[in-house]
């Protein structure tokens, strides 16, 4: 079963894909519900855990990378929608929702190839990762800077749609997401 097999979801907003996402999230993995309600940015482990995450949307956008150096132009539209399904999980984690994120233009996106912009997003990911200081093998516990962490964040995901951008419009973004969530939906329900 693939994408081929549904029709997009007509009328999907992108605040709509933050619920759906954040319960399809849930579907796979169950365990992780109550580390998304009692999230707590200040702690070792859900820095951890937030650390993981931010690794799940490098792959795919490595992913993406190397589809564009083989030249599988079907395949990185489909590698930019996983890490964005990632994002948003990621997003909503620390609790921010679409109300929260700037959609608007990015110059760094209008200046860049689509490979330069996928290395500008998972370098801001990384500088957003990087305020998070605590470590198993430190006594003491640091404390976030919101204000640098939160502006990073929110840069992650405004670098990250733009870059979709280049390759699809909004509607084309909502209507290629809506038909992996049925995908990721159908396997979910027979088990694939």
């Amino acid at each position: 079963m693939n994408i081929e097999n549904f029709n997009p979801i007509e009328g999907l907003t992108f605040n709509e894909i933050f619920r759906l996402q954040s319960e399809l999230e849930f579907k796979y993995e169950p365990e992780t519900k109550e580390i998304f309600d009692n999230f707590d940015i200040d702690c070792y482990s859900d820095q951890e855990f937030f650390k993981k995450r931010c690794w799940r949307i490098t792959e795919e956008l490595c992913e993406a990378i190397e589809a564009i150096d083989n030249n599988e132009e079907s395949h990185i539209n489909e590698e930019l929608l996983d890490g964005f399904n990632f994002l948003i999980e990621l997003e909503s984690l620390y609790g921010f929702q679409m109300s929260d994120l700037d959609m608007g233009p990015s110059a760094v996106m209008d200046k860049c190839t689509l490979k330069e912009g996928i290395l500008s997003v998972i370098a801001e990911l990384g500088l957003a990762a990087n305020c998070l200081k605590n470590r198993a093998w430190r006594q003491s516990q640091y404390m976030v800077d919101l204000y640098v962490f939160e502006r990073r964040l929110k840069n992650v995901f405004n670098l990250y749609i733009n870059l979709m951008r280049k390759r699809m419009s909004d509607k084309e973004i909502l209507d290629n997401w809506s038909l992996k969530y049925q995908v990721n939906n159908f396997r979910l329900q027979t088990r694939y």
